[in-house]
């Protein structure tokens, strides 16, 4: 790995880091989720860098993918379990970084039981990042993950993973399954991944709600509204491969014809669609993650302050 890329790798992450324990701190009972979105992504700007992806700040069955609208009025409970995800990236180089917390903090029993379920995505993130080398396979680290949340009496998340990052890009092919699969790919030093245990008191699985608020450039396509057309020349532009919110590009086009409009986008392919992922039996989810860069002998952690 080059040192630029490194160092570039490194301020991004640190930079997340810092973003994330002022996030964390905003977290509180009667707070909007727009108002933390919109300071998160203020920033990282602030700061000289770009969100590699919408702040994801998702709320008890809810496991990724939720960020809010620009009209959104819904507000922080107590006793939510919430799950911020922040990305950053400086000149496409990324950095993920997650954390879960309790609104109003512990005391009840329940809540005691959240943060027992917090900890058990933890200790899965600590134990994987222990056991990265050179070598080693994906579904190991899997098996790792997996293991250390069902002692914990928790389930994870089966089709949630941790992925490989590259410039640009988000997910580059490789991933780093929650639970121990059949086959794996070897981990090679210069990689660099976002990992990311899932913990849950349900089934443990994720499927799609019907909706969507986060999408992703793909390619130019044939459009008939200009306000598609419009749409996807200026994500084109502005967030090249990686994802924007709908809120992002809600000052584009009127409100009314904005959803028409990304679902001409993709019906037509031309961007995807990241539906809102809920835990399948509506359990309660946690959510853990740190980026890493693979060395000789084991990893870093790029995403500490």
């Amino acid at each position: 790995m080059e040192d630029e890329e490194r160092e570039k790798l490194f301020e991004a992450g640190k930079i997340a880091a810092r973003i994330m324990e002022e996030g964390i701190e905003k977290i509180e009972e009667g707070a909007k989720l727009l108002d933390l979105a919109n300071f998160v992504e203020r920033e990282i700007e602030a700061r000289g860098a770009k969100p590699a992806f919408p702040v994801n700040i998702s709320v008890n069955y809810i496991a990724a993918h939720y960020s809010p609208q620009a009209w959104d009025e819904s507000v922080f409970k107590k006793g939510d379990l919430v799950k911020l995800d922040i990305g950053v990236h400086v000149d496409g180089y990324i950095a993920d970084i997650a954390r879960s917390t309790i609104v109003g903090g512990g005391g009840s029993t329940e809540q005691n039981d959240l943060n027992k379920l917090i900890e058990a995505s933890k200790k899965a993130l600590d134990n994987a990042i222990k056991v990265i080398k050179p070598g080693i396979k994906t579904n190991e680290v899997g098996e790792v993950i997996e293991n250390t949340i069902k002692k914990m009496g928790f389930m994870p998340i089966s089709n949630l993973t941790g992925h490989k990052l590259a410039r640009w890009n988000l997910h580059s092919g490789t991933v780093i399954p929650n639970i121990k699969t059949r086959h794996g790919d070897t981990i090679n030093e210069g990689d660099v991944y976002a990992i990311e245990p899932f913990a849950t008191d349900g089934f443990g699985r994720v499927v799609d709600d019907p909706n969507a608020i986060i999408f992703r450039y793909l390619e130019d396509r044939p459009l008939r509204m200009k306000e598609a057309r419009d749409i996807l020349k200026y994500v084109r532009e502005n967030y090249k491969t990686l994802p924007f919110a709908e809120r992002w590009i809600s000052g584009l086009v009127p409100r009314f014809r904005l959803n028409h409009a990304l679902r001409q986008l993709a019906h037509t392919k031309a961007i995807y669609s990241y539906h809102i992922l809920k835990e399948k039996n509506r359990g309660i989810v946690s959510q853990a993650e740190h980026t890493v860069i693979v060395t000789e002998s084991g990893c870093e952690i790029t995403t500490v302050g």
